[in-house]
């Protein structure tokens, strides 16, 4: 499904679109409406309908991919195309019938495969016929989710050596003991983007071509062209993604050593516009991120997805519209980290995504040992699962900012890159273990 033109109308069908909308309507199982009963229409869909002749929503495909034979799939390559190819000729099969009614509307829509979903504008009547239509499962409202407000504190001194935090969780013994400091292993994060010229990450950037400039194909995405339009070179207009990135690999050679895996390689896909993150950009970078694409948003690689993402952002608890989408992440052998929220201390506080039972999620704690008082609480929403997963330091974080800064910056958001540098670490260790997520668990 690529991006073409329907009566006019752009149909952006992006990488992300599968695994993205799975969330967004499933669980299939909770949500599915008897059969021959018309599907679902989330309320705030028929809210905006009262307030104006049409409404931007989602539907959701009764058909999802069955990825479960990936996991035997060794060859790292065969399987990331594996996954790919089947969430794609299911999202094309299922969808064809659906598509063919937006036509005969002309409506504006976008198509996403990586959970087989619909984004689109329409009326009331559009929303009826399409509740109805037996390859929809659910109509699903718009959502945001944040990047909560790390409080930068600018730091005008420059550290000398490793950061407490580093030294705290012992990467530097990996370093020392294995000789390894992420080398083959490629990180990502879906963040409000990354400067990607920072003197702390520049050299682990992977369109860092060394003497030849940059090559920002298949390393950078900003499907909402906040960066340029055209996007074509990394940017970060917030902090945020450029102070995560730099505790996953932060070091600039120098005395800001400031990453757990400065070894590792980094690409990213800016899924917050700012410190808000639209379903529709999230989306399109969970694709991204299982096949990364050229700069135009074409030419799937799934061969060239990252080992492990962070996400240091997120939601309300019991939210499962991101799940099918950590799902398709898991089934081609990525690790999925999330941050836990910043609405401790209260038990039961856990933010989506990172309280699904399949995400990976860290919580926070500060120089010595204190669990930080903002960090959210178990259990989660998902049948009690205990969360977060893991914890680490989140509490006066130092790391780099634009431009060519440092700041101190505190929250889950700051932890949770600290469990993806790990991972980095151990596959890179270890790397019979690289796509193992229920092992490296």
């Amino acid at each position: 499904m690529s991006n073409e033109t329907r009566n006019g109308r752009t149909t952006g069908a992006t990488i992300l679109g599968i695994a993205l909308v799975v969330p967004l309507l499933v669980s299939t199982a909770m949500t599915a409406a008897p059969s021959g009963a018309p599907a679902p229409i989330e309320p705030g869909v028929l809210e905006q309908l009262e307030r104006g002749p049409q409404a931007t929503f989602w539907v959701v495909m009764t058909d999802q991919a069955d990825l479960a034979e990936a996991v035997a799939i060794e060859d790292w390559n065969e399987r990331g195309q594996w996954v790919f190819d089947r969430l794609r000729t299911v999202a094309d099969a299922g969808q064809a019938d659906v598509l063919e009614v937006l036509d005969r509307y002309g409506a504006t829509y976008q198509s996403f495969w990586i959970v087989s979903a619909v984004r689109l504008t329409g009326d009331r009547n559009l929303v009826e016929e399409l509740s109805r239509h037996p390859r929809v499962v659910r109509v699903a409202d718009q959502r945001s989710f944040t990047v909560p407000d790390p409080g930068f504190v600018i730091d005008g001194d420059t550290a000398d050596g490793v950061e407490w935090n580093i030294a705290l969780i012992r990467a530097p013994e990996v370093w020392s003991t294995f000789g390894m400091t992420g080398e083959g292993i490629v990180v990502a994060n879906i963040d409000t983007g990354v400067q990607f010229d920072h003197p702390a990450v520049v050299a682990q950037y992977r369109g860092n071509l060394g003497g030849a400039g940059f090559e920002h194909e298949y390393n950078w995405f900003d499907p909402s062209s906040v960066c340029g339009t055209p996007s074509l070179a990394p940017c970060d207009n917030h902090g945020h993604g450029t102070h995560t990135m730099g505790t996953m690999v932060g070091d600039d050679l120098g005395s800001n050593r400031i990453g757990v895996a400065p070894g590792a390689r980094w690409i990213a896909a800016k899924g917050c516009e700012t410190n808000s993150c639209s379903d529709a950009a999230l989306l399109a970078s969970a694709e991204w991120i299982l096949a990364p694409t050229d700069l135009d948003g074409n030419n799937p690689r799934p061969d060239l997805r990252p080992h492990v993402v962070n996400n240091s952002w997120g939601g309300g608890g019991g939210g499962d519209w991101y799940m099918g989408f950590v799902d398709a992440w898991i089934a081609a052998g990525i690790f999925p980290q999330f941050s836990n929220g910043n609405s401790g201390p209260a038990c039961g506080t856990a933010g989506s995504p990172g309280d699904y039972p399949q995400s990976y999620s860290a919580g926070a704690f500060a120089n010595g040992g204190a669990v930080a008082s903002f960090s959210s609480r178990g259990p989660s929403a998902f049948a009690g699962e205990t969360k977060p997963n893991v914890s680490a330091p989140g509490v006066a974080i130092r790391s780099s900012v634009p431009t060519d800064g440092y700041a101190f910056a505190s929250g889950t958001s700051m932890a949770s890159p600290h469990v993806a540098g790990t991972v980095a670490l151990v596959w890179s260790a270890a790397p019979g273990l690289i796509g193992d997520i229920a092992w490296t668990r």
